[in-house]
């Protein structure tokens, strides 16, 4: 999955000479100032496609991969194939922000810096669900959805970008808590989708084909930052430092870093295996599976939409990203823990709400938060932020490395309450950032 990942905050005046200040005033390469207030077609546009490109690489996180592995399994081993599966993906999804965010920053393309990278990036990733729908063993599911989260989060990636070159600091925080909302909804969309088909191909394929019809429909027409300077070629040095930024020359975007990381271990404990914990622990019917997903996924989203346009308003009001990271955080693991607890599917749906209204939050808030800390030179914000989309999709590689030998021991619950540890002291970090509020 990536991340997740997106704005910032007018009110917070970074201290004097403190690296994390306020976004820059001109854009990478251009010398063009960036504009006070967005497009209204860009305001309109760039959510709905945000949401149309999550919708196409969450219908297979969420439920095809878990139905595609079953059919080619056996009981005693999808979890494992499982594990594999998905961690290729996220180790994908890890590589492929900051990699071609990177070249994003560097397009000198006519059509614009983003817009290349948005429709290729769409197109092969509709491509590759076709595959991964049509895949008969473990092999052919895990390439095909390797390719799906290189391609659709190189899409994102430079998505996610254009928000600097478009908008003016003054409306970042209600722009993130906008973008923040697309992630649920492409989370519904996508159970909604999968829950109408009874095979996995149509499960993949549509959601991909209506996400990448609204990316492509947003790239045509939204005015993209043109790169007039045409940067060096990239070495090694360059490619490798696609990967990171200097956390003692960006202190605070180190702290935001690991916040983050923290975070989404958690909440990925409980998203990645929900099914199977309807499956296993509540031992619910296979076939009631995809239903009881999309409710688990509307009620978190519902939660979260409500608190994602609420929270990055509220923060751009107040002035004070911190304090609502923390406790949207804390919120979020408190869902985790009452799923771990549940035993019956009503509460884990109670579970799902309460996360979702922390994730809401979170997402908004936190994306605010590092847009407050970009350097003021704007010529590598796709690759931060793509180096920010590690921090959500590392943790989709590491969960499943180490869910199965916890869960062995522990079981589901075990897996979730752990998570939720992990994710409160990801919340406390968040107060060793200096700089903003």
């Amino acid at each position: 999955m990536a991340d997740l990942t997106i704005s910032q905050d007018p009110a917070v005046s970074p201290a004097s000479g403190a690296l994390g200040s306020s976004t820059a005033d001109t854009a990478a390469g251009t010398g063009a100032p960036s504009p006070v207030k967005a497009p209204r077609a860009y305001v309109i546009g760039m959510p709905i496609a945000s949401a149309g490109l999550w919708m196409a690489v969450l219908a297979p996180a969420l439920v095809v991969l878990a139905i595609k592995v079953s059919e080619i399994t056996t009981p005693e081993t999808r979890a494992g194939a499982l594990s594999l599966v998905a961690g290729v993906g996220a180790l994908a999804a890890l590589l492929a922000n900051p990699f071609f965010g990177r070249l994003s920053d560097r397009t000198t393309s006519r059509f614009g810096m983003r817009k290349p990278w948005i429709v290729g990036g769409s197109l092969v990733g509709l491509v590759s669900l076709f595959f991964l729908g049509s895949a008969t063993d473990v092999t052919g599911v895990l390439v095909a959805w390797l390719f799906t989260q290189l391609s659709f989060n190189a899409a994102l990636s430079a998505l996610v970008a254009t928000l600097p070159d478009q908008a003016g600091p003054t409306e970042r925080g209600r722009l993130s808590g906008l973008i923040g909302m697309t992630l649920p909804l492409g989370l519904v969309a996508a159970a909604f989708l999968a829950q109408l088909f009874d095979n996995a191909l149509q499960m993949a394929v549509v959601p991909g084909i209506i996400g990448t019809v609204v990316a492509l429909a947003f790239a045509f027409t939204f005015k993209d930052r043109v790169l007039t300077d045409k940067p060096a070629p990239l070495n090694l040095k360059e490619i490798a430092g696609s990967f990171y930024f200097n956390p003692r020359t960006n202190p605070g975007l180190g702290w935001a870093w690991f916040t983050k990381f923290l975070v989404y271990i958690g909440y990925c404990a409980g998203l990645l295996y929900l099914p199977y914990f309807f499956i296993d622990h509540l031992k619910v019917a296979e076939s009631d599976v995809t239903a009881l997903v999309f409710q688990a996924t509307l009620v978190n989203s519902a939660g979260t939409v409500l608190t994602s346009l609420a929270g990055g308003w509220i923060s751009d009001r107040i002035g004070k990203r911190k304090a609502m990271v923390i406790a949207s955080a804390i919120i979020v693991m408190l869902g985790l823990i009452v799923i771990a607890t549940s035993t019956t599917t009503d509460q884990v749906l109670v579970g799902q709400a309460i996360t979702g209204l922390g994730l809401g939050c979170f997402g908004a808030v936190d994306v605010a938060l590092i847009t407050d800390l970009l350097p003021k030179d704007q010529s590598e914000n796709a690759k931060t932020f793509g180096v920010f989309n590690i921090a959500q999709a590392l943790p989709q590689s590491l969960v499943p490395a180490i869910a199965f030998p916890v869960i062995t021991l522990g079981g589901y619950p075990a897996l979730f309450i752990g998570g939720a540890v992990v994710g409160i002291i990801g919340a406390v970090l968040v107060t060793r950032i200096k700089g903003v509020k």
